[in-house]
């Protein structure tokens, strides 16, 4: 958590300075796991769900037309609950993280439906790495409730990879609206025992709905 704040405080000033949007974005994550046990077999019978997500930042453009750079904060929840018919066990996991997103989304198409730049209609691509921190989880097992914080599959960052596109829409010299998808898969950054074949990664499926605030420095491009 310490070296996330401190490289979300290292990263934050140079986008305030070169910034042009400020972003913010909530919605929803439909979330399952892929995971191998320590004989090295996959549980198939693991179901998704449903959880929460947020993420602010700042968004500015590029050299390159139609290409622009984003960086913020994101805090999403995952979760997943399935059973293990072998032993007879039912096991829920729910986990929460934080992380530190960067990425950058390019601008496939763009109808100006009024003058002065406003009603702007923009389909776009986008792409993300985030490096995220483990803040809150549990794992269910029958009916005993297990902290997961230390456990060895979780007590390493995670890093994120996503890619999606979405769609927005200029309200006016200052507010746009977009709605968006992102998926990807998260890995952690660090393993333990190398020996140990228990494994799990994080699938993840974001769709949110946002706004981007334009600042003062901001300047439309043409």
């Amino acid at each position: 958590m310490k070296k996330l704040l401190c490289l979300f405080f290292a990263v934050m000033p140079t986008m305030i300075l070169s910034g042009q949007q400020v972003y913010l974005e909530m919605g929803k994550t439909l979330s399952s796991f892929d995971y191998k046990n320590s004989e090295g077999d996959k549980l198939d019978n693991l179901q998704g769900e449903i959880h929460n997500f947020m993420k602010v930042g700042f968004r500015t453009y590029s050299p390159v037309k139609r290409l622009n750079y984003f960086a913020g904060l994101a805090f999403s929840q995952y979760g997943s609950k399935g059973s293990d018919e072998s032993v007879g066990n039912y096991f829920d996991w729910n986990v929460s993280y934080l992380g530190l997103e960067l990425g950058a989304d390019y601008e496939v198409y763009k109808k100006r439906y009024a003058i002065r730049n406003i009603s702007d209609l923009t389909f776009y691509l986008k792409a993300s790495v985030t490096p995220e921190f483990l803040v809150a989880g549990t794992q269910t097992i029958n009916n005993s409730v297990y902290s997961l914080f230390g456990e060895e599959q979780f007590k390493y960052p995670y890093l994120f990879a996503r890619g999606g596109g979405g769609v927005s829409y200029t309200l006016s010299n200052t507010f746009t609206l977009f709605l968006q998808y992102m998926g990807g898969k998260g890995f952690p950054l660090k393993f333990g025992d190398p020996e140990d074949k228990e494994k799990l990664r994080i699938i993840s499926h974001h769709i949110g709905f946002g706004l981007t605030i334009d600042l003062p420095t901001y300047v439309k491009r043409k």
